[in-house]
């Protein structure tokens, strides 16, 4: 028969798990109603302009050629016409003409289609063609779901009732991220409160619903916590130190010019990207160091402060070096088109290394392998205290007289 105790506190962690998910729930809700008031954008799920088809026919295709930017380079330009039918929609099953134009004079075409893709198609926008509708892109969406949905099967199949809750926390962390954090700003809330808030929420939020509320939980989240403000920390001093402007991109510049209600700050955008993308590795290391100390701290008969924190220490020196490895490969793979252009053109390293763009991904890369080493210690101090103060079992007082 199970212990009161036991029973209690089992009790206890399940009205915990279910608080925590009933307290997401309203945070995404009330967080997207106040950025939705306040002017926030985000794209609506579907557009009704969209049409999903599917190629049944290729009725021509025309190849020409023309000069290029030099005397010497000729391109093609391919113009294909193509009778496709309708997958959904009040005209399902209604067969469509349209057409799709691939112009050699600009690179990164997509390829031409073949009978059996699926696209989308709009109504033709130029008033001279012959069809009535242009292909937009490829559908995508579908594959992409089924991949998506292969993924959550995958943590069911190997995770159980913990990847259930890896399922749910993750859910939680990108409706945080795409349904309250990207409004807000867009809002024109500040930004630098919006990626703390968020950061706090995913930390809670994710430890609480897959490792519940224990000792070990509440170590993780003190020591992910610390480890992410330290980040935020370096970040606003090396972007002071190093005049940073945010403006690393077209992207950023296009920022710029949006219609918001406050003008973004870029910035703060360099600060929410660094220590948002800093915050899953930290929470990996806090989480690992905190369950390997609180194993020790069970089965060893005697304990102290002392040992548990050197203990700590020697298991975090193991795990730095590949952690700050995949932040580094992480931000290098990111960026690596843009990397690749601008060493195209750079003259010389020294001129590549002063460009703010590099600047700034060598920044959010040290910055998350200097977070995710401050997180080692402090989340090691946390562990040696607390799993000490733990009340000891009669077993291990047996064990230890």
């Amino acid at each position: 028969m199970k212990d009161k105790t036991y029973v209690s506190a089992q009790t206890a962690r399940r009205v915990l798990y279910f608080v925590t998910v009933i307290f997401s729930v309203a945070f995404l809700y009330a967080g997207n109603r106040l950025a939705m008031q306040s002017g926030g954008l985000f794209p609506p799920f579907s557009d009704p302009s969209l049409i999903k088809a599917k190629v049944i026919s290729i009725s021509n295709r025309e190849v020409k050629e023309q000069q290029g930017f030099t005397t010497t380079d000729m391109v093609q330009s391919v113009h294909i016409q193509f009778f496709a039918q309708e997958l959904e929609g009040t005209h399902k099953g209604e067969t469509l003409l349209a057409e799709q134009v691939i112009d050699g004079m600009f690179g990164g075409q997509m390829e031409e289609i073949e009978v059996g893709d699926k696209v989308s198609l709009y109504l033709n926008p130029d008033p001279m063609a012959t069809t009535t509708y242009a292909m937009g892109d490829y559908l995508r969406s579908d594959g992409l779901m089924v991949f998506c949905l292969v993924f959550l099967a995958m943590l069911l199949v190997f995770g159980r009732m913990k990847g259930f809750h890896t399922i749910l926390s993750l859910l939680f962390t990108c409706a945080a991220v795409f349904v309250v954090f990207v409004p807000m700003v867009l809002a024109g809330y500040n930004i630098y409160y919006c990626a703390v808030m968020i950061c706090i929420y995913t930390v809670v939020s994710t430890l609480l619903l897959v490792n519940g509320a224990t000792t070990k939980t509440l170590t993780a989240i003190i020591g992910c916590a610390a480890g992410v403000f330290a980040s935020g920390a370096i970040t606003l001093l090396m972007t002071k130190l190093l005049k940073l402007s945010g403006l690393v991109s077209q992207e950023t510049q296009f920022l710029l010019d949006l219609g918001t209600a406050q003008p973004i700050d870029l910035k703060g955008v360099v600060f929410a990207a660094i220590i948002i993308g800093a915050m899953g590795a930290v929470m990996d290391v806090a989480m690992s160091v905190a369950s390997a100390l609180a194993e020790l701290a069970d089965q060893a008969a005697v304990v102290t402060v002392r040992s548990l924190f050197r203990s700590g220490m020697n298991i975090g020196r193991d795990m730095m070096s590949t952690m700050a490895n995949t932040l580094v490969l992480a931000y290098i793979g990111s960026s690596l088109a843009s990397v690749l252009l601008l060493a195209a053109y750079a003259k010389s390293v020294l001129e590549l290394v002063n460009r703010e763009m590099i600047v700034t991904e060598i920044v959010q890369a040290v910055t998350g392998s200097m977070a995710i080493l401050l997180t080692i210690p402090l989340t090691s101090l946390v562990a040696a205290v607390l799993y000490t103060r733990k009340p000891k079992t009669p077993e291990k007082e047996a064990i230890q007289e």
